[in-house]
């Protein structure tokens, strides 16, 4: 894929961090973190990994926002991360899932986040882009949404076929040594109407949460793979913004 001029512009991460966005709350108790330009006429909403508000996720969601978009990342996950008790535990960490982050669990803070773009920032083209946990959430609302224009799965998981047959907008999917194949998925995509917009990039010498909480930034190499993931959704959605 090549990437545009404004994507090479994708400023890189860095190890330590001081977030420009400011903050505020929807629906009394939902904290939003935005950023970017106010004047901008296209929004990126920024499912965080299941360790929350990591300073990590305030950088990308900077990163992206300097890109050109107004990026809102809401705490969906009230910054309470599952226990290490049940990050242990399949079956605990499933049930953590079905209580708190569920797309039937969360779906009035999607609505609130999708109805505080359109209403108050006056914005109409919104991109998703999610990691891991956050991943499934974006798929979860490609199916049930067609608003969506198109989304990101960076390090994803808990995804199966269906997400992928069920989706209503191009993906970028972005994983990592950790994760499965998903050729298959991509395949059932690129069938669709929208696949030519659709891109997969592995990043096999990166650890599952690069991108993320897990990222250490500090080290070139991962910061470096950091930035190109960055870049390769900047790109993508560029593409697809062209043709929208």
């Amino acid at each position: 894929m090549s990437l545009i001029s404004q994507c090479c512009n994708t400023p890189p991460v860095q190890a330590e961090y001081t977030p420009i966005g400011e903050k505020f709350k929807l629906k009394e108790d939902l904290e939003c973190y935005i950023s970017g330009s106010k004047d901008s006429k296209q929004a990126i909403i920024y499912i965080y990994d299941i360790f929350c508000l990591h300073p990590n996720a305030y950088q990308g969601a900077d990163i992206l926002a300097k890109s050109g978009y107004r990026v809102i990342l809401p705490d969906f996950l009230r910054n309470t991360p599952p226990s290490a008790e049940a990050l242990g535990d399949g079956q605990k960490f499933g049930q953590w899932v079905k209580e708190k982050g569920s797309y039937e669990v969360l779906q009035s803070d999607f609505n609130a986040v999708k109805n505080y773009l359109v209403n108050v920032e006056k914005i109409d083209r919104v991109f998703l882009i999610g990691f891991c946990w956050g991943a499934k959430m974006v798929m979860e609302l490609s199916a049930h949404d067609k608003f969506y224009l198109g989304g990101a799965l960076v390090h994803p998981s808990l995804l199966d076929i269906s997400d992928f047959e069920n989706a209503q907008a191009p993906m970028i999917i972005l994983p990592s040594q950790n994760e499965r194949d998903f050729s298959k998925d991509y395949e059932v995509l690129t069938a669709k109407s929208f696949g030519p917009l659709c891109y997969q990039q592995r990043f096999d010498d990166m650890i599952h949460g690069w991108c993320a909480a897990r990222g250490e930034w500090s080290d070139q190499k991962v910061a470096e793979r950091a930035n190109e993931a960055f870049r390769a959704v900047v790109s993508g959605f560029s593409k697809i913004n062209s043709t929208a």
